[in-house]
């Protein structure tokens, strides 16, 4: 069978074919669907899980059959995707497969900047970029329960925020953060709804020209991290980083500093993680704002981070690698540039985009997901708070796809 459902694949009957191989795969005991599993290595068409599965997935049930899908498309425009590919299209047996029916009017409008996205995939956030002297960036949250956009009824002042930068979920999936340059620079809502809970504007820190680049949240959900945006003029500016409680915008810590690129909080926002002059790595300890740790790393173009969730360790990501420096060392050569970062169960994870493909690895070097593609720079991607997916982002034919890290985690 394994020759028919390649060949129905390699004819145009992709859809097909792998609708038959999951019915299939439901029937067999767990020896043999291993068995599948090794068989299908290298099959040439998509492998996304059925929304039958997804539903028992997200109950936190577990079956073996679930280890042969690598992704979830959450939101999809499938028939301008069947146009694209020159694939016959039919909507019912897509929107029964995949849950979801293809773009609706509101659909996908912008050029987006961020993505951010919950621990168990239900919201996806995104912000999107100015438009000339016309157009003001906003703020995107995408229900992947209920299928619906959750930004429509939010009042403009609440929803409209200038050129947006960065976008965070916390770790809990009720809280959604943004960033961005001009306008109100910070703002924090909660979801369902979303209702605004607070905008922080400046900070009264002296950013007022430049607004914010990056947002983040403590492990436990309690605190938010900011860095200001960087000077266009002087990249050896400093930048304000401020961390505040996410429930109320008041601000418990903020320095101003020479620094690249992000800065984390470790699990319970006791630490502080920056890369600051020269491409030191910085660690403060919170609130006071002491500096107790200075990690030298000669890895060129260091900019993004992970801290793990007892503090004492950073993963440092740059061109050609990343590296871990406090109580874990080592240096994990890769191909390409850092992109993001965060710190997994078992460790630290990183997305690296080289001239044909964007890959994913773990603090031992191991290969976790890859994907060629055109311009792999361009990618719109996330990491969810654990690292278990890896959120990406198409703008034509629209696409939120959730790729799956961990195929032996059961849940």
């Amino acid at each position: 069978m394994i020759e028919q459902w390649q060949a129905m694949a390699g004819d145009g009957r992709e859809f097909e074919a792998w609708d038959m191989i999951t019915r299939h795969a439901e029937v067999l005991p767990e020896d043999e669907v291993r068995a599948l599993i090794e068989d299908l290595v290298g099959w040439p068409g998509r492998r996304p899980m059925p929304h039958r599965w997804w539903e028992r997935r997200s109950r936190g049930e577990w079956a073996p059959y679930f280890l042969l899908a690598d992704h979830r498309v959450l939101y999809g425009d499938f028939d301008t995707r069947a146009m694209n590919e020159n694939k016959p299209y039919d909507p019912d047996a897509h929107e029964a497969f995949y849950g979801t029916s293809a773009v609706d009017d509101e659909g996908f409008f912008g050029e987006f900047n961020a993505i951010g996205t919950s621990p168990d995939l239900r919201w996806t956030a995104l912000v999107s970029v100015a438009e000339g002297n016309n157009s003001s960036g906003g703020l995107e949250v995408f229900d992947a329960e209920t299928g619906t956009w959750e930004t429509g009824d939010v009042q403009a002042d609440d929803r409209y925020i200038g050129q947006g930068e960065d976008v965070a979920v916390s770790p809990d999936g009720s809280l959604v953060a943004a960033a961005g340059s001009f306008d109100q620079q910070v703002i924090v809502w909660r979801v369902p709804g979303p209702e605004r809970l607070w905008a922080a504007g400046s900070w009264r820190t002296g950013t007022e020209g430049a607004g914010y680049s990056h947002i983040g949240f403590s492990g436990d959900g309690k605190l938010i991290v900011a860095v200001s945006s960087a000077s266009p003029h002087d990249e050896t500016a400093e930048r304000h980083v401020v961390v505040a409680d996410a429930e109320t915008g008041d601000v418990t810590f903020t320095t101003a500093t020479v620094a690249a690129g992000r800065a984390v909080l470790d699990h319970s926002g006791t630490r502080l993680a920056l890369i600051g002059p020269d491409g030191d790595v910085l660690v403060h300890r919170l609130p006071d704002g002491d500096l107790v740790v200075r990690h030298r790393t000669a890895l060129p173009g260091a900019d993004a981070l992970a801290l793990s969730p007892e503090g004492d360790t950073v993963a440092v990501g740059g061109d050609g690698g990343m590296e871990l420096l406090g109580r874990s060392t080592g240096r994990v050569p890769a191909e390409g540039t850092c992109q993001a970062m965060t710190w997994s169960p078992d460790g630290p994870r990183a997305l690296f985009t080289s001239e044909e493909a964007a890959t994913v690895i773990d603090g031992q070097g191991r290969v976790l997901w890859t994907r060629r593609m055109e311009d792999p720079s361009l990618l719109l991607s996330a990491f969810t708070p654990g690292g278990h997916t890896l959120l990406t982002v198409e703008t034509y034919p629209a696409e939120i796809t959730a790729w799956f890290l961990d195929h032996d985690v059961r849940g």
